[in-house]
């Protein structure tokens, strides 16, 4: 049986593939700072040549991590939002179930924590950063209101701030989960995130008025 040729633009894409699993292995391994172009092509089987004919640097390759990883996690809150809602809380604990697991389904938590680091200490990193950041957020922002839109809901917060509040959290316990599994453990971690996703998205009724009474009339009987 003769293997199928691929056409140019089929092996362009596989060599993109190779490249940015060889990168983010190597990044998990050795960091942002001290992974080279050099290692990241040894390491994907291909020249430095390579490299640069698909990616400018390892700043794009990196943020390029980055961008795949959120669109994967985008379209499941996109499947999950995309019916019909006939049961606002099965919608809610939809949402709720698919954000606490994100702590061990986000390949790239880790890179995020490193972003985080690196950005503070180099500038034009932190701008490509910043940047990056907004769209994130604009993107976790459109899913607070379309959840609001869907289930006739007012949001607990400004969307915006639900949003923001929502990643750093996922990052925290991510983190958490890391560095100190023997305290946040991934039944800790799930039941953290569903907790508060669960409390941000809602906006609790308001209470009642307490009855006021009225003091009773004295009918008092006179002369």
């Amino acid at each position: 049986m003769t293997r199928q040729r691929l056409s140019r633009e089929q092996s362009r894409e596989q060599t993109r593939e190779r490249l940015l699993e060889a990168a983010h292995a190597v990044f998990m391994q050795k960091g942002y700072a001290l992974a080279s172009v050099e290692d990241i092509s040894t390491a994907a089987g291909y020249s430095r040549g390579a490299f640069y004919s698909n990616f400018d640097d390892k700043t794009q390759l990196f943020f390029e991590l980055l961008r795949r990883e959120g669109e994967s996690i985008d379209r499941e809150f996109e499947r999950i939002l995309g019916g019909p809602v006939t049961d606002a809380v099965g919608l809610q604990e939809a949402l709720a179930g698919q954000y606490s697991r994100l702590y061990q389904d986000d390949k790239c938590s880790l890179l995020w924590m490193e972003a985080r680091i690196v950005a503070l200490r180099d500038e034009k990193f932190r701008e490509q950063l910043n940047g990056f950041l907004e769209e994130r957020y604009a993107q976790i922002t459109h899913f607070v209101e379309a959840y609001c839109h869907l289930t006739g809901t007012p949001p607990g917060a400004p969307p915006r701030e639900i949003a923001i509040g929502l990643m750093a959290l996922c990052e925290g316990v991510s983190f958490s989960y890391r560095c100190v599994p023997h305290i946040v453990d991934g039944k800790t971690a799930e039941s953290v995130l569903a907790w508060f996703m669960k409390a941000s998205i809602v906006m609790p009724a308001p209470a009642a008025a307490p009855a006021t009474h009225k003091p009773a009339t004295s009918h008092k009987k006179t002369d």
